[in-house]
């Protein structure tokens, strides 16, 4: 609530009073707050991305917006990189000002290096992938533009594309670019390949890191064996039948917890004929958790009906595709979906799952074999 030019937010134990511009007393917060996130002692001066994982980076951003009224933006700890610098910006109202050319790690060398996150385009789920990287260029995170449009208009990846194309045009950067996209981030970088290709401008490296197509885009036949096997599955089981058992509360509750098995099998499969313009479409998609921040709630549904609205088409150009030995519970081999699609594709198998791969080892690996490609095409 607010009285006069002060906030005062309860969540849980905090409760804070403080004027809008009062940087001390956001910073008091800001350190409490992450010192319950992260469960060990973080000071004012603490390099936040040295210490952040994405997890606990929206377990921060949340409780801050519930505490204080002020949703941080997920790459705000690139921009402010201690708690101190922070609150300053949540202070003066700079917090709001978050360019969609992110610095994620600078570099010594005139090159650069362009790296697409997946989700809603955090790049500390990118860190360990870039801190790992043997480039002496300037890497950069790209994030998605919030459009802000309804769900029956919404925006689709060509006008994520030409925000893009806008933004490299103001960076100054000299092509040929380098890209790499993870996840979802791939269908951007690879349609931003496309559309800079017909510009007659160069991209010199091409990377799409297990990047999916929403199953409404793949071919029927793969779509009814990847269901057929999720209904097998432990998760999606069809309940077994056999003789009826007497009448008795326990049955009763067996029977309850068979019909709601069913009724979240019929939703998933369901999911595939669902209009992505469905005001309620975000909420079948699978990886979606719900209780989010508003201006992530409205990142995740724009970047959800971005995916549902995307169909793949032929891209001659040459590209590395990243595919996860572990891939995903919720996406079918990207093989089967994309091959047909990207005929000068190098198809490269990495440890990992789709979650993992930007993770530790797993990250690392993959950063050795991208940089070893850039090293290359440097000689070259």
């Amino acid at each position: 609530m607010t009285v006069g030019d002060e906030v005062v937010k309860m969540e849980g134990h905090l409760a804070v009073r403080m004027v809008r511009n009062d940087a001390a007393a956001f910073e008091r917060l800001l350190v409490e707050v992450a010192r319950t996130v992260q469960r060990r002692e973080v000071s004012a001066e603490t390099i936040l991305v040295d210490v952040f994982n994405i997890n606990r980076t929206l377990k921060f951003i949340d409780a801050v917006w519930q505490a204080s009224g002020i949703e941080l933006d997920v790459n705000s700890f690139y921009l402010w990189p201690t708690l101190r610098d922070l609150a300053g910006a949540m202070a003066d109202g700079s917090y709001r000002n978050v360019p969609k050319r992110i610095r994620i790690r600078q570099g010594t060398a005139p090159e650069t290096l362009v790296v697409f996150a997946g989700g809603a385009s955090c790049f500390l789920e990118m860190k360990d992938f870039v801190n790992a990287l043997a480039f002496d260029g300037t890497v950069y995170g790209m994030a998605l533009t919030p459009f802000g449009r309804p769900a029956a208009t919404p925006a689709v990846i060509a006008d994520e594309v030409a925000a893009c194309l806008a933004e490299l045009d103001a960076s100054g950067f000299a092509p040929p670019y380098r890209f790499v996209g993870y996840s979802f981030g791939g269908l951007v970088a690879l349609e931003l390949s496309r559309a800079l290709a017909a510009r007659g401008v160069g991209v010199d490296f091409l990377a799409l890191v297990d990047s999916p197509q929403s199953e409404h885009a793949w071919p029927l036949r793969i779509w009814l064996s990847f269901a057929a096997g999720r209904l097998l599955s432990r998760g999606g089981q069809a309940p077994a039948t056999g003789p009826e058992e007497p009448s008795s509360e326990p049955s009763k509750m067996q029977r309850g917890s068979r019909l709601a098995r069913y009724r979240r099998t019929l939703r998933r499969l369901a999911f595939r004929f669902l209009s992505p313009k469905t005001e309620s479409y975000p909420t079948f998609v699978p990886q979606w958790q719900g209780g989010y921040p508003p201006a992530y709630d409205l990142a995740a549904r724009q970047l959800l009906r971005m995916k549902g609205l995307f169909r793949p088409s032929r891209y001659e150009g040459p590209l590395v595709f990243y595919r996860t030995e572990g891939g995903s519970p919720v996406d079918c081999d990207p093989k089967l979906i994309w091959e047909s699609y990207l005929p000068a594709a190098e198809w490269v198998d990495v440890s990992g799952n789709h979650q993992t791969i930007t993770i530790g080892r797993h990250a690392r690996a993959l950063a050795a074999d991208v940089s070893r490609r850039l090293a290359a095409m440097k000689k070259a």
